[in-house]
């Protein structure tokens, strides 16, 4: 399954990379990469999307700054 979010508000590359790591590293994640357009797209197995989903709302605003997400597809 492939899940695509925008991320809004990250500060600095370094805050990009620990939330790419953090998603990389969860259980049923194939793939995770967040883009310099602010896309975050992640491969992940069906069974985990909705924990993946979960995860990945509620960790990003902890990034430094003013960080919003939103799934677009």
């Amino acid at each position: 399954m492939r899940m695509v979010f925008f991320v809004s508000g990250l500060t600095c590359q370094e805050c990009g990379e620990k939330l790419e790591s953090h998603i990389q590293r969860q259980p049923g994640v194939n793939a995770a990469a967040l883009l310099v357009t602010g896309k975050l797209i992640i491969e992940c197995e069906d069974a985990y999307a909705e924990a993946i989903e979960a995860d990945v709302m509620a960790s990003a605003p902890k990034a430094q700054g003013d960080v919003r997400v939103k799934r677009v597809q």
